[in-house]
């Protein structure tokens, strides 16, 4: 009887051995995430009877200890955001201006390669992705894996300190900028779970600029 006793006590003790160790050789898992809001559009008024319209998607990732292990790649979300302008039909040309930024909602990440602090979370933003011209990078792997709040502003080109974006349209006719911003968790193959359960979420705002 107590031989069977330690060999059911030796049992449990290499089965909780062998948990401890599967869910430590485990990383963070990043899904994307659409957020309690839908694709929106927001109608905006001009000075002329020319008219703009701005779709935008919500911008959320969050942290999951299920499938990110080594060799399995980065986790991304990508989402779009689009400014339409239709000219009226009595100019010959109109013009229309706009900002774009990101607002940071909420932000809990943080570096797990101290003292290093490899970015981990960054982000990109393209600008006419894939619409009437060849697309152009105008944010390149911003590092925001800390930053908990505020707005990031976004260029009209990579880097740049112009962020008053314009639209020049003939009479009558509609145009589109059109912007893809994608947010990665980068996969460093080491150990990442201190970010287990953490979450990103913001939101794009376009607003009506003055045209220099």
């Amino acid at each position: 009887m107590e031989n069977r006793k330690n060999t059911i006590l030796l049992t449990v003790i290499a089965v909780a051995t062998l948990l401890v160790a599967v869910v430590g050789a485990t990383f963070a898992y990043f899904t994307a995430q659409g957020g309690g809001d839908v694709t929106k559009n927001i109608n905006v008024k001009t000075d002329t009877s020319d008219s703009a319209t701005f779709t935008l998607e919500p911008i959320s990732i969050t942290a999951n200890q299920t499938n990110f292990a080594q060799g399995e790649g980065d986790q991304t979300q990508t989402v779009t955001g689009t400014a339409s302008f239709t000219a009226n039909s009595t100019d010959e040309t109109s013009e229309f201006c706009y900002t774009l930024t990101i607002n940071v909602a909420n932000n809990d990440f943080v570096y797990t390669t101290a003292p290093t602090n490899t970015p981990e979370l960054v982000l990109d933003v393209t600008k006419d992705a894939g619409t009437k011209t060849s697309p152009v990078k105008v944010i390149t792997a911003k590092d925001v894996t800390t930053q908990t709040a505020g707005a990031i502003q976004v260029p009209t080109t990579n880097g740049g300190s112009d962020y008053i974006h314009k639209i020049t349209a003939s009479k009558g006719t509609t145009v589109l900028d059109t912007f893809k911003i994608t947010l990665a968790f980068k996969n460093l193959e080491s150990d990442q779970n201190a970010n287990t359960g953490k979450t990103f979420s913001g939101n794009m705002i376009f607003s009506k600029a003055e045209c220099a």
